[in-house]
């Protein structure tokens, strides 16, 4: 992933939701100095819930893998992230990524979502929201590979609009989402 020195933060993905509980949360795209929030919200998702996101146990994430995830162009890469305030300070309920691999020449989606915020229609706004934003930048085909146990995530992809194709391997499964 690189980031060149013109990415201009796109103020325009910023957004306030209100969740099925009642409760807001601010929306926006990821920011540089969002390292120490990531690592925060790391902290506080449960074994399940990182398994889900990594496929494997995760304690920490190395530096170059946190800079990649919070230095993005916002084109090729793209991340949105919940926002709450929390004991005082902003705190990440979530986050909703893409990212094309030209190597590949195949676009990865990833999105996690801290257990005391999960079912609530946040995974599912966060999704719809990643794909349109790739769709505008000329991604149509967006894959990722889960735990193939993870209802959770299939739950929330049955409710997108959206050609979703599913293929196993291994005990994992390859997902395809098409927004077309």
């Amino acid at each position: 992933m690189f980031c060149p020195i013109d990415s201009v933060y796109p103020v325009q993905y910023e957004q306030r939701l209100t969740l099925k509980n009642g409760k807001e949360v601010f929306l926006r795209p990821i920011v540089q100095t969002d390292e120490a929030l990531i690592l925060d919200l790391l902290n506080k998702l449960s074994a399940d819930s990182i398994y889900l996101r990594f496929l494997r146990p995760v304690n920490s994430l190395p530096e170059e893998f946190l800079y990649q995830l919070t230095h993005i162009n916002y084109t090729s890469n793209f991340a949105l992230v919940a926002v709450i305030r929390e004991e005082g300070r902003d705190a990440l309920v979530a986050v909703a990524r893409y990212g094309y691999d030209a190597r590949e020449k195949v676009t990865d989606f990833a999105i996690v979502v801290r257990d005391d915020w999960q079912r609530l229609g946040l995974g599912k706004v966060l999704l719809q929201k990643i794909f349109a934003v790739g769709r505008r930048h000329g991604f149509t085909r967006f894959v990722s590979v889960i735990d193939s146990a993870n209802s959770g995530i299939k739950h929330v992809l049955r409710e997108l609009d959206w050609a979703v194709h599913y293929s196993y391997r291994g005990g994992a499964t390859q997902v395809e989402v098409e927004v077309e």
